[in-house]
């Protein structure tokens, strides 16, 4: 047996197999740099070509966004970007965006994005735009206190309840989703424009403490009664 062992390693050796193993492990470990722990987009960017696709693609639309293939350059640019638009661009990863901390206004629909813990950390936005996505879990934006927009149609959303907490929100839009419950709204009383076409949903009893609405939009759903909305006396019309 130990012979046998002893024949196999040395063909492995002759062969050149045992260099292409540990080129191989060396190769795999190059590949995938630790970016959890990058704080800068230049660290994203040095590093890019040994990203996943995905988050190589996000770089790359960055750079592309500030207009330059230098990294530094780019840095300056992006760190001191207060609003930046990103719509049908193929986004899945969204994790180089964690750096943006000054961005104010951010669209990003008509991607491809599930994942939106990436954007907890940008505390500092007050619209942002995820419409045409294919986001279910709204949990991350549950950090985002200072926003005063918020657009979520045409996604996979059934929960609300992290959206409870966003008391500055004057307009919500989540039109085409799956919603069927609406109590985690009655909180956001700030509200002036909410849409909630083309979902599921029956009872509007909890929208009624939203006095400041100005605009509602309810229809194509399944409500039977909308007797509770009479106290919303800022609407120009009643939903039917």
């Amino acid at each position: 047996m130990m012979k046998r062992i002893r024949r196999n390693l040395k063909y492995f050796i002759s062969t050149g197999l045992v260099t292409v193993l540990i080129t191989g492990i060396v190769n795999r470990a190059v590949a995938q740099p630790n970016s959890n722990k990058f704080k800068t987009f230049t660290e994203w960017c040095k590093t890019k070509e040994n990203l996943p696709p995905d988050a190589r693609h996000t770089v790359e639309i960055l750079l592309a966004e500030a207009e330059t293939q230098h990294c530094d350059r780019a840095e300056v640019v992006l760190s001191g970007s207060t609003r930046l638009l990103l719509i049908n661009r193929q986004i899945k990863n969204l994790q180089p965006l964690t750096i943006l901390q000054n961005l104010k206004e951010l669209d990003l629909s008509g991607n491809q994005i599930t994942d939106l813990r990436p954007l907890s950390t940008l505390t500092n936005l007050t619209m942002l735009t995820l419409s045409g996505n294919q986001i279910v879990d709204l949990e991350p934006l549950s950090r985002l206190t200072n926003l005063v927009e918020l657009w979520l149609s045409r996604n996979q959303i059934v929960d609300l309840e992290p959206l409870a907490k966003l008391s500055n929100l004057t307009e919500l839009w989540l039109t085409d989703n799956q919603v069927a419950d609406v109590h985690s709204l009655s909180t956001l009383t700030n509200l002036k424009r909410l849409a909630l076409a083309y979902n599921q949903i029956v009872d509007v009893q909890s929208l009624s403490p939203l006095t400041n609405l100005e605009s509602l939009l309810l229809h194509n759903n399944q409500i039977k009664h909308v007797a509770p909305l009479k106290t919303l006396t800022n609407l120009a019309t009643l939903p039917q």
